[in-house]
């Protein structure tokens, strides 16, 4: 889609292999970019990678096909992608699993989606808007969730699903199975003239960034690339060990002229 500038960048921190992945397409109409944040392997997140976006479409394909009154929504069709992806990792015998977080823009509509903590903040005239919510097993619904199915938080050095996971959703994960959730959250709206950037990134970033410091050095930067690559510096600065993957998108190109001011949310999907 026209007008939108991406920047990425990753880096392997202080571990020994690099489990994310990430995902940036362009067609006419449509702008995805993604961020995977892999464990147990790199697998599932490059599984993700290849399999998430191009699924979407494949459905929204198939739906284009069906009289109007009888479609199912855009938002259906990505919650129906990633539990559909989350299928194809379990189906190729991978054990690991990722998160996810999810940028599509449809002209200027947006859908933004995630499971875990991998995150999408965009800049607003009052700073900033967290656009996902970090599925934590220590959340009071999350936890409910899982000991109605019969599983277990235990509160080792953080609290973890079965002893194991930090996160309560993630694609993937066979052997965490049903406690450990593929169900998006999606958050749909309209992007307005005040949406200057936005950021992808996975935990390594966010565990010494904040949303707002994201975003601000965005601003600070010439175009995407360089932001991508100074948030990633001021991260590694901060003592950040984990990997990290961050993209970095300049939205001014499409949203400048639109008559919309403000940036409206449609609908929420809590999964």
């Amino acid at each position: 889609m026209g007008g939108i500038a991406a920047g990425v960048c990753e880096h392997i921190g202080m571990r020994e292999a690099m489990e994310d992945a990430h995902a940036v397409r362009d067609r006419p109409g449509c702008f995805s970019a993604e961020v995977f944040d892999g464990h147990y392997g790199p697998l599932a997140a490059r599984t993700a990678a290849a399999f998430l976006i191009p699924c979407f479409w494949s459905l929204h394909s198939r739906e284009a096909k069906k009289p109007d009154d009888t479609r199912r929504s855009d938002m259906e069709l990505l919650r129906d992608a990633y539990m559909r992806t989350d299928e194809a990792i379990l189906a190729r015998g991978i054990m690991g699993g990722t998160t996810a977080a999810t940028l599509l823009l449809l002209g200027t509509r947006f859908l933004a989606a995630n499971v875990g903590d991998a995150r999408i903040v965009i800049g607003t005239a009052g700073g900033s808007k967290l656009l996902t919510m970090d599925h934590r097993p220590e959340l009071p619904e999350e936890m409910a969730r899982i000991e109605s199915l019969g599983g277990r938080v235990m509160h080792l050095d953080i609290p973890r699903v079965q002893g194991e996971l930090a996160i309560s959703r993630a694609l993937g994960d066979a052997h965490l199975k049903p406690y450990v959730s593929a169900e998006p959250r999606i958050v749909e709206g309209w992007l307005g003239r005040e949406n200057d950037w936005a950021v992808l990134a996975t935990d390594g970033i966010w565990d010494v960034i904040t949303p707002a410091e994201a975003i601000l050095a965005s601003r600070e930067s010439s175009d995407p690339q360089e932001a991508a690559e100074l948030i990633v510096s001021i991260a590694c600065w901060r003592g950040a060990h984990d990997n990290m993957t961050v993209i970095v998108l300049d939205l001014r190109g499409c949203t400048r002229e639109l008559t919309r001011s403000s940036m409206e949310i449609s609908a929420i999907h809590e999964g």
